[in-house]
This record gives C-alpha cells, sequence and structure tokens, in this order.
C-alpha cells in the first residue's frame, strides 16, 4: 500500500464540491467571474452540463472573494427550495451566516432562528436585541408565521431586505443562487418581481447556475422570458487535454504512480474532460494499481479502468435512458452514439426518418444540454461516458 493512503491522504476526489489541488483549469473563468463579483458590474447567469463542476466553480469563487468584508456572497442551492416561504428563509439564512462570517456578531444564525420555528414571544425579544433591516424582517416573517401576511408579500419583502440590509451595512451583496432551474415551478409573479429588483439601482447582484437550458430558458433565454436580457450568460466547458493530463499526473504522484504522457491524454480521451468523470476514472486507476502491484499506468490500465467506470455507471445511465427521454429522443440520441458527429441529414437517415420530424427533437435535446452543435452545425453528445456506454450496451 502506497505513503499517501497510509497517511489518509485522497488522490481524487469523486463527487461533491471540491477545492485546490482537486479543482483546476478554471483560471479564467474565475478570473472574469470575479471581476463582474467585486464591481457589480453585472448579474450572471453561469450555464453548464452536469458533472462539468458548476457548484463548484461557485464555491471556489466565493473563496476567491472571501478576505473582501465589504462584499458579502451568500450561496443558496435552489434544490432546497419549494415555495416563497423556503426562498426566503433559504436566502435569508444564508445572508445572516455571511454576516457572521466577516463581523464580529457570533450567534446571528443561532439567534434569528428563533424566528423560524421558536415561539413568538421569544422570536420577538430576540429581534428587539437584533434590531436595523434584520429586526425588520424578522418581523415581517413572524407576520406571515401568523398568517396575518401572504407568501406574496414575503417574498417581495425578502427583497426589500437585501437592498435595507446592504445599504444598512454599507456593504455589497452577490447572492450565488445555485441549480436555478428548481424554481421553475413558481408563478410568473417571482419572475416579474426579480426583473423589477434587476432593474432598480442598488448594491446587490444575483449570479445564477443552471444545468438545464430547457428550463433556464423559460426564465431567461426566450424572448418572451421574464428575464430575458436581463443576465450575462457564461458557458463552462470541459478541461482541455493539457489540463486533465497535468491533474492526472500531479494526483496520481501523490499516491507513488507513473503514468505514462500517452496514458494520461488517453484518460482525456476517455473522460471528455468532464471533472466528474475525470476524478472517477482516476480513483479506479489507483485502486485497481493497489490490488495489481504496479507502479507505473499504460493506455491498457485506462482502457480497462474505463470499461470499469461504465459497469459502476450502468445502472445511473439506463435509468437515465429510460425515464429522461421518449422515443423519439431515444433514437436521435443512440445514433449519435453510434454515429460520434452528425449533421442533420445523415443522423435522419441513419435513424430512418424524415430531418423535419426530427428537427424539435433536437432543439430539446439541446436545451437539455444533452447534445451540442458544432461549428459545422453537426451535432455531438456532450457525455461521451454515457454515449460510450450506449454503444457498449
Amino acid at each position: 500500500m502506497t505513503k499517501s493512503c497510509l497517511t489518509g491522504e485522497v488522490p481524487f476526489k469523486v463527487g461533491g464540491i471540491v477545492e485546490p489541488p482537486y479543482f483546476v483549469g478554471r483560471a479564467e473563468d474565475l478570473a472574469e467571474l470575479s471581476r463582474d463579483l467585486r464591481g457589480l458590474a453585472q448579474n450572471r447567469l453561469i450555464l453548464a452540463p452536469r458533472r462539468f463542476g458548476k457548484s463548484s466553480l461557485l464555491h471556489n469563487l466565493r473563496l476567491s472573494v472571501q478576505t473582501e468584508r465589504d462584499l458579502l456572497v451568500p450561496y443558496v442551492n435552489c434544490r432546497d427550495v419549494a415555495s416563497y416561504a423556503d426562498f426566503h428563509r433559504a436566502t435569508v439564512s444564508a445572508l445572516l451566516a455571511e454576516i457572521e462570517r466577516t463581523r464580529p456578531v457570533s450567534g446571528l444564525v443561532k439567534r434569528y432562528a428563533e424566528v423560524f420555528k421558536g415561539r413568538l414571544t421569544r422570536a420577538l425579544e430576540r429581534l428587539e436585541e437584533i434590531g436595523g433591516a434584520i429586526g425588520e424582517t424578522g418581523r415581517v416573517y413572524l407576520k406571515f408565521r401568523d398568517r396575518t401576511l401572504d407568501e406574496r408579500e414575503l417574498v417581495r419583502d425578502t427583497f426589500r431586505f437585501f437592498r435595507a440590509l446592504a445599504e444598512e451595512k454599507r456593504v455589497k451583496i452577490v447572492f450565488m443562487l445555485d441549480e436555478f432551474q428548481e424554481v421553475t415551478a413558481f408563478d410568473v409573479y417571482m419572475f416579474n418581481l426579480l426583473k423589477k429588483e434587476l432593474d432598480l439601482p442598488s448594491q446587490v447582484r444575483y449570479f445564477f447556475s443552471g444545468s438545464s437550458m430547457r428550463l433556464i430558458g423559460r426564465i431567461f433565454l426566450h424572448e418572451e422570458a421574464p428575464l430575458y436580457l436581463m443576465v450575462s450568460r457564461h458557458f463552462m466547458g470541459p478541461l482541455r487535454e493539457d489540463v486533465v493530463a497535468t491533474f492526472v499526473q500531479e494526483r496520481l504522484a501523490r499516491a507513488n504512480l507513473k503514468i505514462k504522457p500517452t496514458a494520461a491524454r488517453r484518460i482525456h480521451d476517455q473522460t471528455g474532460g468532464i471533472p466528474f468523470y475525470v476524478q472517477k476514472l482516476g480513483a479506479i486507476l489507483v485502486q485497481r494499481s493497489l490490488l495489481d502491484g504496479t507502479s507505473e499506468i499504460s493506455v491498457a490500465h485506462v482502457e480497462r479502468a474505463s470499461r470499469a467506470m461504465n459497469d459502476e455507471l450502468d445502472s445511473e445511465f439506463e435509468v437515465r435512458w429510460l425515464h429522461r427521454f421518449s422515443p423519439l429522443q431515444r433514437r436521435i440520441v443512440h445514433g449519435l452514439a453510434s454515429l460520434g458527429q452528425a449533421r442533420v441529414t445523415e443522423l435522419a437517415a441513419h435513424i430512418e426518418a424524415k430531418p423535419t420530424d426530427i428537427s424539435s427533437s433536437l432543439s430539446r435535446l439541446r436545451e437539455m444540454m444533452v447534445i451540442a452543435q458544432e461549428e459545422d452545425g453537426s451535432y455531438v453528445l456532450v457525455d461521451i461516458v454515457f454515449a460510450r456506454w450506449l454503444r457498449e450496451a
């Protein structure tokens, strides 16, 4: 067993949010977004398919500005938001946690928790202690708890609170609302209200992220969408081959393993530079090398590990295949997996359909970030690991 494994060091981390040294290849993304973050230049929409590392990008973006006391960057995962009341609780709690992190007001989040679930008399006592804009929004929430205020009034006050707090504390606030497509279940009132907020001159900005062009499009991207042209888009691509090769060489070295340059490049070929798969394949290589007593990894080792990765992901891919796509979409996706890359006419001929019959399904699959269109007009599957599973299934 290698020294690094004996001391508990993990060469690769699979899943979840990662920081350096596991977070690599995003220097340009961080530089561009941090400029907007610090200067409140514009509201942003960060787009990428699943497993490209959006949440890790947001996390490391927050880390890059955490020493700036006049900038608060609360993070909210919108998967936890199912109602206006959830939105209020999640955003206010995240903002209070940022205040507590940057200022000598320990216990603020714990004290304010009384507003959400404590006795009303105790909550009012706490709000008197806190005071200011925080105390005021707490009293509004207590009215909601007491059913003298409805959800729409509550969410309207939530946005007012953000602006009032920024002015009171003389700070800039940039909310990171991750997986924002999850709030598409809200009615248009929410988005009209948010549009008004984005139009107002204030010290508050929003960084949204999403992994579904179809759902995000309903909010931001279509001409009839409520927030059309209100945010600047930022697309995350896969990691470059040189970034992947350098990363795996350095991480494998932590496990006292060497990898041939051709094998390191092969890891990029097998993963498409998608961060999750790079980490997953690297972890499998380490495990197998320990079991086999291998000290140098070859192309053959990478290909065997790649097959093992596909086996591990088999049930997940099967669920995706059976439940995410319509019958026509399955034919299109399987056809693209077989062809690798194809124009509409070539793809239509391959699946024995008319080009006009598949055009709307192609558009929907692009919105789902399942396929992408190349500069020459041809289509490819974004997730090449999934594509390989389809070919071999």
